[in-house]
């Protein structure tokens, strides 16, 4: 397809680090089915499901921090194979042992691992393009991604009742075939692209000494944790409502519907790319946002006929799209290449801390009321949102205005 020729021209690491992540996220099946592990295997309510989620979300904190230092510093290919296998030792550890509270605990650790490595990524993305192709970088690795998501949810719903210990077994070996990919064909020291953004020129000082320079991105790290609270209620708020609505068949329609959301984005993730070259980042995220929420916040109108639930994934999803092409292009664009991994570990830390936080709060108000309550503060949060990244633009525009003469 002609849609699909943009694509060309990336350097060969680009696309082997993209299929890494097809095949890795093949074996995605625990984290959509996460909640409903928590809640009808092991019993916990809305809350205590929430405080589990806080719980890792406070641990990622010291590995995410990790991770951007050992990124800036040392070569990313290694740290994503070591990292890579210590996370494929734990979870075939956790297929073998019987589902509890201990054994979760060990996946747990071992995706902390994986946390560990996403600041890595991203910066060896950035490393390997240029500013003028790097929205099709992300694209790629974005639709690479769903992909593999695609068939996921609905293989770990159907495996949910009867063989879940499979789904950490296959997790496990997906993780370790991404990493034998990338082993043999990502050099260990790949060629630079050239970059004439002098936004993202190597700097002298630390991280901090980074910022007081550029004051507006702790806004932008404001902005970037509401987004993933948001975006978070698709995990956790929503499984919810589906097991209270839709009972027993509820794993496997929450299923459903994730795989819908990663057919959405195979589908249009390169035709909204394609439409949206010529715009600004900050012009993706926002229309973004405003979809994401209604599509979350219409679930609020819906009781037990499956139909409507796809409509408003559908919109959901094309929202999560233009969100997520806008983000990473944003911050890559705006860090110098020398602070970079670890800007984007303290941006995942505090994105994740704020969505555990945002989950606890949600849970209350889930334990104390209904689900529905729920999607009346998150909709609140998402117009306070949209207020924000409107002001945002304009101060923007002003810091980075080189960025936006290239774009003329």
């Amino acid at each position: 397809m002609k849609i699909f020729r943009m694509y060309q021209g990336l350097k060969r690491e680009v696309y082997i680090l993209c299929f890494g992540r097809f095949v890795t996220a093949m074996g995605g099946l625990i984290w959509p089915m996460l909640t409903l592990i928590l809640k009808s295997k092991l019993g916990f309510n809305a809350e205590q499901v929430a405080l589990w989620f806080l719980m890792f979300g406070v641990l990622q904190l010291p590995f995410a921090l990790a991770g951007g230092r050992l990124t800036d510093k040392y070569n990313k290919r290694d740290l994503i194979v070591v990292f890579d296998l210590i996370s494929v030792v734990l979870y075939v550890i956790t297929a073998i042992l019987p589902l509890s509270t201990g054994s979760l605990c060990i996946y747990f650790l071992g995706s902390l691992f994986q946390h560990v490595e996403w600041s890595a990524y991203d910066a060896l993305i950035a490393e390997l393009t240029n500013s003028h192709e790097r929205e099709k970088a992300y694209s790629l690795q974005y639709l690479a991604n769903n992909l593999g998501v695609v068939f996921a949810p609905t293989l770990g719903g159907l495996l949910f009742n009867h063989y879940l210990w499979l789904s950490f077994l296959i997790a496990g070996m997906a993780v370790l075939s991404s990493t034998i990919l990338i082993y043999h064909f990502v050099p260990r020291e790949s060629e630079k692209a050239e970059n004439d953004n002098t936004y993202e020129e190597q700097v002298e000082g630390t991280l901090r000494d980074v910022i007081k320079t550029r004051k507006i991105l702790l806004i932008y790290i404001v902005i970037t944790c509401v987004c993933y609270l948001i975006y978070g209620q698709f995990n956790y708020l929503l499984p919810i409502q589906m097991d209270e609505v839709f009972l027993e068949r509820g794993a496997v329609f929450f299923g459903m519907l994730t795989s819908i959301n990663g057919a959405v984005v195979i589908c249009f993730t390169p035709i909204l790319t394609q439409i949206t070259l010529k715009w600004s980042d900050l012009e993706r995220i926002s229309l973004g946002v405003l979809l994401e929420v209604i599509g979350l916040c219409s679930f609020f109108f819906y009781q037990n006929k499956l139909p409507p639930y796809i409509i408003s994934m559908i919109v959901f999803t094309l929202g999560e799209i233009l969100e997520t092409l806008g983000n990473k292009p944003y911050i890559s664009k705006r860090i110098p290449s020398s602070h970079r991994g670890r800007f984007i570990a303290i941006n995942n830390i505090l994105t994740t801390a704020t969505s555990s936080v945002g989950n606890t709060v949600i849970g209350k108000i889930v334990v104390l009321y209904t689900f529905k309550e729920g999607w009346i503060a998150v909709s609140v949060i998402g117009a306070g949102l949209l207020i924000l990244l409107a002001v945002y633009r304009g101060m923007d525009r002003k810091r980075f205005k080189l960025l936006y003469k290239e774009r003329k």
